[in-house]
Parts: C-alpha cells; sequence; structure tokens
C-alpha cells in the first residue's frame, strides 16, 4: 500500500512536471529577440505577388480575389503555400513560433506537411543545407533549432503546405545577430496547378516540387495551386496575368478528368483560352504546359489509366495546333518525361517525397529549357 510519503512524493514531480515547462519558457522568453516578419518596413513574405492588397499577411490571393474566384479556391488561398521568409543570422539556435487556423494533419499527410515549417541554410558556396528542428504542435506551433553551425548563412524558412498562418514570429538568443531580408526583384515562376503542386502529400515544406526547384534554380517562385480546385479557370487566368512572372507554368490537367464535367470540347476551349489570355497580357512570358503525370495504380486500374491519358491527348492536340497559329514561347513537359514510378505516391494519385523528387527533377530540366532560350 502507498503510504503517505510516497504520494506526496508522487504529487511532487507530477507538479514538477507541470510547471517546470512554463517556467522555462518563460525564462528562456526572456533571453530571445523576436523578430515578425509582417511589422517590417519592407515586404519579407516571399512567394506573393499584389504586396499590400492581402486581406491577411500569408494570403496568395489579393482582398479582391474573394469576389471573382469561387468560394474554395478563396479559402484554400489562405494557405501558405510557397510562401517563404529568408533571413541572415550567425545564432546556433532559432526559434520558431506560429499559429494556423485548421487541423494540423490529415489521413494521408502528416503534421510537418500539412501545418510544419522547413528550414534551409545556403552557404557562401551556394550548398544547401537542412536543419532539423524539434517541434512541438499544440496551440502554438514551435520548432526549435538548436546548434547550428555558427556561421552567418542566409536562411530560408518553408511555411505550411496545407494550413493558414495566422501568426508567427522568429527569434534568436539576444547576443546574436537577425536580419530578416527583403523579397528578391527578380521576376518569379508562377505555378497554376492541383492539389500536387500546392504540396500534396510532401512530409515536410521544403519537399514539396515547388519548392524543391525554387531552391534548386535559386529563383522565387508564386505557388497558385489549389487543392481539387486548378480548373483553368478565367477568373485565375486574368489573376495571374497581372504578376510580371518569368514563367507561367500550368500544371491543372489532374483535375479536369471528369470526361462529363470537361468533354473533349471543353477542356480544349479551356486549355486554348488560358494560353491566348496570358499570351495578350505577357507576350514575351514564356509558358509551360504540363501533362497529368498519371496514377501509380493506372496499370491495374484501366478507367484511371484512361482518364489520364484522354486529357494528355487534348492538351497535346492543343498545344500543336497553337504553334501552328505561331503562338510563341509555348514549351511542354510529358506524362513519360515526368517518369513517376511505382512507389512515388502515398494514395495513387499525390506524391510522396520520392515522387516530389521525381517532380521536381523534371520541372528542373523543363525549366532550365525554358529559361536558356
Amino acid at each position: 500500500m502507498m503510504n503517505y510519503f510516497s504520494f506526496n512524493r508522487i504529487l511532487l514531480v507530477l507538479t514538477m512536471w507541470y510547471l517546470c515547462p512554463a517556467e522555462i519558457n518563460s525564462q528562456h522568453d526572456i533571453n530571445i529577440k523576436w523578430r515578425n516578419p509582417v511589422n517590417e518596413s519592407f515586404q519579407v513574405i516571399e512567394g506573393q505577388s499584389w504586396h499590400g492588397q492581402q486581406q491577411t499577411p500569408y494570403d496568395r490571393l489579393p482582398i479582391q480575389a474573394q469576389q471573382s474566384v469561387r468560394t474554395p479556391v478563396w479559402d484554400l488561398s489562405k494557405h501558405a503555400a510557397g510562401l517563404v521568409i529568408r533571413f541572415n543570422t550567425n545564432a546556433q539556435n532559432i526559434i520558431v513560433r506560429y499559429t494556423v487556423s485548421g487541423n494540423h494533419a490529415m489521413n494521408h499527410m502528416p503534421a510537418t506537411g500539412v501545418s510544419g515549417v522547413d528550414l534551409y541554410a545556403l552557404t557562401e558556396d551556394d550548398n544547401w543545407l537542412w536543419c532539423r528542428g524539434n517541434r512541438n504542435f499544440s496551440d502554438t506551433i514551435t520548432y526549435a533549432y538548436n546548434n547550428l553551425t555558427s556561421a552567418d548563412y542566409e536562411y530560408r524558412l518553408f511555411l505550411p503546405l496545407y494550413n493558414q498562418v495566422t501568426w508567427l514570429e522568429i527569434g534568436v538568443p539576444q547576443e546574436d545577430e537577425l536580419t530578416l531580408l527583403p523579397i528578391r526583384e527578380q521576376a518569379p515562376m508562377v505555378v497554376y496547378g492541383t492539389s500536387i503542386a500546392q504540396g500534396g502529400c510532401a512530409s515536410r515544406p521544403g519537399m514539396g516540387w515547388t519548392n524543391i526547384v525554387s531552391r534548386e534554380l535559386n529563383r522565387p517562385l508564386i505557388n497558385l495551386a489549389f487543392s481539387g480546385n486548378g480548373r483553368l479557370e478565367p477568373e485565375l487566368i486574368e489573376l495571374i496575368a497581372e504578376i510580371n512572372a518569368s514563367v507561367y507554368v500550368l500544371d491543372c490537367l489532374p483535375n479536369l478528368t471528369d470526361a462529363e464535367l470537361y468533354p473533349e470540347q471543353e477542356l480544349t476551349k479551356r486549355i486554348n483560352q488560358a494560353v491566348r489570355t496570358l499570351k495578350m497580357h505577357r507576350p514575351n512570358t514564356p509558358i509551360l504546359l504540363v501533362e497529368h503525370a498519371g496514377y501509380t495504380d493506372g496499370l491495374i486500374q484501366e478507367q484511371r489509366k484512361r482518364d489520364y491519358q484522354r486529357v494528355n491527348r487534348i492538351q497535346k492536340n492543343v498545344f500543336e495546333q497553337l504553334k501552328k497559329d505561331n503562338v510563341t514561347g509555348l514549351h511542354y513537359l510529358s506524362h513519360d518525361e515526368i517518369n513517376l514510378q511505382l512507389d512515388d505516391m502515398v494514395d495513387g494519385t499525390h506524391p510522396n517525397d520520392l515522387g516530389m523528387m521525381h517532380y521536381a527533377e523534371a520541372y528542373k530540366e523543363a525549366l532550365t529549357a525554358v529559361f536558356q532560350k
């Protein structure tokens, strides 16, 4: 039987377990200086256009778009996919704390990808280093990056792929330097796509193919992909045309496979109008049309294979006709060039990290060719 002394000792241990983290965090916070990217006098959040026109700081579309796009698109535009914060620090310990508005995880995508952040360092000789963070998912999510090399690196913090960031701060010890960097002036790559381009189902934000490509090419990128809602809609094309891009990437076919909703005539019209509208507004900006990369279960479910082959055939016909009509600056990335393999997807539709790497390799090669023209 437990005696009075044993009981009180256990109670003391439990009390310390509950109270000490709060006390430690409170003391720790005193020794940390914090920077909120929203409070800087210059634009820090990279991966956006329409600066200063967002309803909330980490939105991907401007407030005026709420009147023109469908509600699901507007809601998804609150997700921070593709947003990046760049900063310099010599600190060996970095803390990122922030809040999000939605569920932390999904049944086929972990919290680290849906709601996590991802930190990379860029060395002086242009090599990337990945930083492991000790994470805590609660009302306020925290990532603590400890015992880092004390070099003055440029860091890039990639924000959650499938959640809205409502508040964020970056902290380092008081004695260390921390300088938030302004967005780069270089014209961004602009991607209009589906859940795959938004980042589903990468295990962490840095593994979304758009973020891999942005790092590898060291170019800014604006991610305008909307899960289940990349449909080549005129309202989005008009908005995208407002962006002075280095290239427009149209990767929407995975959301256009329903033959009843998007028969050949309708799909042909959408692809054709999207290209011609962008060319009307930005005649000198190249466009990369991308095929459906397929389903990894397509060899055993014939209808799934027919679905993606149909849309790819239609888009290739449109591409060839546009070239015959002397529409210039068009480029193409095919299903075979993406070349996804048997184990590249989580659920037959959305790539895992291996699939994201294969996507990125194909995109890097295609975009390098675009920029060399």
